[in-house]
């Protein structure tokens, strides 16, 4: 279906995580026209870290609701023409096939996985198997942990019920179009089940269950992997009904983008040598490679448009600044106390591993200020930053590492809206940031890679023409001269107390 832009053309990002659902409505260049927000509950006894599949049907239909209101209110509603999904990485599910949930979806960040992934792991013969048959590593928060973990926790009976397995964005892709059948290349590159090299389903994989019916069934349940030109299809008419859209206004949707994509993509980090850092509740390095990295100290994932994603994603972040703070923060008042302590916090830092990161040996919650907790608030947030800016500095390390030239670094994320907190970073970098004028990455990222869509043509340049027409920066960040040395003693200080 041919859609016409114009000037007033509308497209919707939605940005589903583990902790909200967003609707975005964009104009072309990428101004916010109105935004449509549901907070998301999480399933955490246990030790798990699941969403009901009920909730993530009632967050699709209300968000759909919520922005077709909105944009009804500004006279927009007949100009909305497309939409984009991104969703959190290597969260998925199963459902039947009426598309109703056979159990919550697993998220990213579950404790439960690292035991199942080395189990399966085990039976593929190790990481250097996983790599021939991917193309790159296959980390433990991915789903095919979850179909290992099902094998144990599953009965039969729900195995043979299961229709779909999906991740995140395309399950809500399904919840607004109908459509359930389809996954993008970006989420199927987060199952550790698709070949990075070729785009298609690697069944072989699926050697890491010990029961080969199970096995069998699993290959069954996985769906269509679709071009990001292809749209998933039109809001359903059950959908249209909700939003009372008028006759003939059916936006398109396009198919979705893991976070992690978004936020690239949203940073307008979409050429080869280009890292987004994503300041968020976990804090992301994330670059696009032309080829796959060497090494496995990165994940490894597939772009809709063809590059390569390689992602050091560290599951604490700003949930550990969430930790320190008071109840209802003064944010004005903190960042003033923060900005009056001396880079370095006075050899004061902390170790912000509320739950495990295995990406830099971190196997157990690790919460510890060195020397001693300090009472100060300023102290607590600036420590805070900091931390999280070592954390940062590794994951870059590790993208050089892998052979990635870098030639720009954007930051987004709710902590970029910190001042002091990028300015931190750009010191430990040593290295200038771009920051966008939007700070809806990942929802920004969804609607660029829906206008990809609608402009066609080969993917990368479309999406690099969409990008130049909906990112924007302001002016970068350049390094203090005067924190840089400090924070390259710390940084040697932090990797140490980290490995020990």
């Amino acid at each position: 279906m041919a859609i016409a832009l114009n000037e007033r053309s509308v497209v919707v990002g939605w940005d589903f995580s583990t902790s909200a659902v967003k609707a975005v409505a964009f104009d072309l260049a990428g101004q916010v026209l109105a935004e449509s927000r549901f907070l998301t509950d999480l399933w955490t006894a246990d030790g798990v870290t699941e969403i009901n599949l009920l909730m993530l049907e009632g967050q699709a239909r209300a968000s759909a609701r919520g922005i077709a209101a909105k944009l009804h209110k500004l006279d927009r509603l007949n100009d909305w023409v497309a939409a984009g999904i991104s969703a959190t990485h290597h969260t998925a599910s199963r459902i039947d096939e009426l598309g109703n949930p056979i159990r919550r979806a697993i998220c990213w960040n579950d404790q439960t996985l690292a035991k199942y992934h080395a189990e399966g792991e085990a039976r593929l013969g190790g990481p250097a198997k996983v790599r021939q048959l991917l193309g790159g590593p296959w980390a433990e928060r991915y789903s095919l942990s979850h179909l290992v973990k099902d094998e144990t926790t599953l009965s039969r009976k729900d195995w043979l019920a299961t229709q779909w397995m999906q991740p995140h964005g395309s399950l809500a892709a399904g919840y607004l179009t109908g459509r359930f059948d389809c996954i993008s290349v970006s989420s199927a590159a987060s199952t550790g089940l698709m070949n990075l090299r070729t785009q298609t389903w690697e069944p072989r994989m699926l050697g890491a269950l010990a029961n080969a019916e199970y096995r069998t069934l699993a290959e069954g349940n996985l769906p269509k992997i679709l071009d990001m030109m292809t749209p998933v299809g039109p809001l359903s008419e059950s959908i249209a009904a909700d939003c009372r859209l008028p006759e003939g206004v059916r936006p398109l949707i396009f198919p979705t983008l893991d976070d992690q994509a978004a936020g690239l993509v949203g940073g307008g980090a979409v050429a080869a040598g280009h890292v987004a850092i994503i300041l968020g509740n976990s804090a992301v390095v994330n670059s696009s490679f032309a080829d796959i990295p060497s090494g496995d100290a990165l994940d490894v994932m597939r772009l809709n448009w063809g590059p390569y994603l390689a992602m050091r994603c560290y599951n604490n972040g700003a949930s550990f600044l969430n930790h320190v703070l008071p109840k209802k923060p003064n944010w004005d008042e903190l960042e003033r106390a923060a900005s009056i302590v001396s880079a370095g916090c006075d050899g004061t830092y902390v170790l912000p591993f509320l739950i495990s990161e295995p990406s830099v040996g971190v196997k157990s919650p690790m919460d510890q200020w060195i020397p001693n907790e300090p009472t100060a608030i300023g102290v607590r947030v600036r420590a805070v930053y900091e931390s999280i800016a070592y954390l940062i500095a590794l994951g870059l390390e590790a993208h050089r590492a892998a052979g990635l030239a870098v030639t720009q670094i954007t930051v987004s994320g709710g902590m970029a809206r910190s001042e002091l907190m990028c300015e931190i970073l750009a010191s430990a970098l040593d290295v200038n940031l771009e920051r966008l004028v939007s700070e809806e990455g990942s929802a920004l990222g969804a609607a660029v890679g829906a206008l990809a869509g609608i402009l066609g043509g080969p993917p990368e340049a479309a999406v690099q023409q969409a990008v130049g027409m909906m990112v924007k920066f302001k002016a970068p960040i350049v390094p203090n001269a005067a924190w840089v040395p400090v924070y390259r003693t710390g940084l040697e200080k932090f990797r140490t107390a980290v490995n020990s």
